[in-house]
């Protein structure tokens, strides 16, 4: 409990630090700085599961691409039933979806050809955006929309309707739809529980949900709501994806995408276990 703890607060900090920066200085910081942030973010990212996608080819790569995509459209279709599509306006600097996709080909290919502790660039690359979303925030009116709440039972309704199709179709268990992204512990959960072909594809699924967050939230933002938007984003968006959702709705959404990304992460372990258990029982 107290390790969890500290682990939000490590993330919170610099959101209060860059505030405080902020308001004492009486300055925004540039929003050329946001999406230069973003870019390096995801190519780090990239590079340091570049191992593990390419790794994993074929009908496992094939049938991944399609489980992650239906998680991401399902899901911003549902958040859309709940909370009202906005203004193309809403999603700021869509240009950013070619850099962003740019820097996932990139970081891909170096992460490919060359071996480097990428994972160690990643962490203080987020807390430097964290530290420029506070700072920004600090000359921004907050309204909390309490719509925006809605997003973690809209995630978990998105994973329960595609993890039981796939389910039902390829006997694949609906854990995997659960992980929410958190491919670091979907994939190795399942696989020690003894379903090696679960735990390949919950690692690679969630895997390319977060990167499909990243290439396709600038297009979602334009047709469906905010909820059904950070829904995608599971519990990638108190950390990877956060920078995402900067750019496409401002600083001071950083806090619901963190709320969002913060409730999910403590479920995830509950949740992938559960299910999966459950569906072993009644295979």
């Amino acid at each position: 409990m107290v390790q969890q703890a500290l682990a939000i607060a490590k993330y919170v900090v610099p959101i209060v630090l860059g505030y405080a920066a902020g308001w004492a200085l009486k300055r925004r910081p540039p929003g050329f700085l946001f999406t230069a942030v973003v870019v390096v973010l995801v190519f780090f990212v990239a590079a340091n599961a570049a191992a593990v996608v390419l790794r994993n080819i074929g009908v496992f790569l094939a049938l991944s691409i399609l489980y992650s995509l239906a998680l991401v459209f399902i899901t911003a279709v549902l958040g859309s039933f709940l909370n009202k599509p906005e203004a193309v306006g809403a999603a700021r600097r869509p240009v950013i979806s070619l850099y962003v996709a740019a820097a996932l080909a990139a970081g891909l290919a170096v992460g490919a050809s060359a071996e480097f502790n990428y994972a160690s660039a990643i962490d203080p690359l987020l807390l430097f955006l964290l530290f420029i979303a506070g700072a920004d925030m600090a000359h921004v009116d907050v309204r909390l929309d309490r719509s925006v709440f809605l997003a973690p039972a809209v995630a978990f309704l998105g994973a329960g309707v595609v993890g039981f199709l796939f389910a039902l179709a390829f006997h694949i268990t609906p854990a995997v739809a659960l992980g929410m992204g958190w491919y670091s512990f979907t994939g190795p959960y399942l696989a020690s529980a003894g379903d090696a072909v679960g735990g390949a594809y919950g690692l690679l699924v969630n895997f390319l949900r977060e990167q499909f967050t990243f290439l396709l939230g600038p297009v979602l933002a334009r047709r469906f709501s905010k909820v059904g938007v950070l829904a995608v984003g599971g519990a990638t968006t108190m950390d990877n994806t956060l920078p995402l959702y900067t750019a496409l709705y401002g600083s001071s959404f950083a806090l619901y995408a963190f709320a969002n990304g913060v409730i999910l992460t403590a479920l995830v372990p509950v949740m992938v276990p559960v299910i999966h258990q459950f569906y072993i029982c009644c295979m």
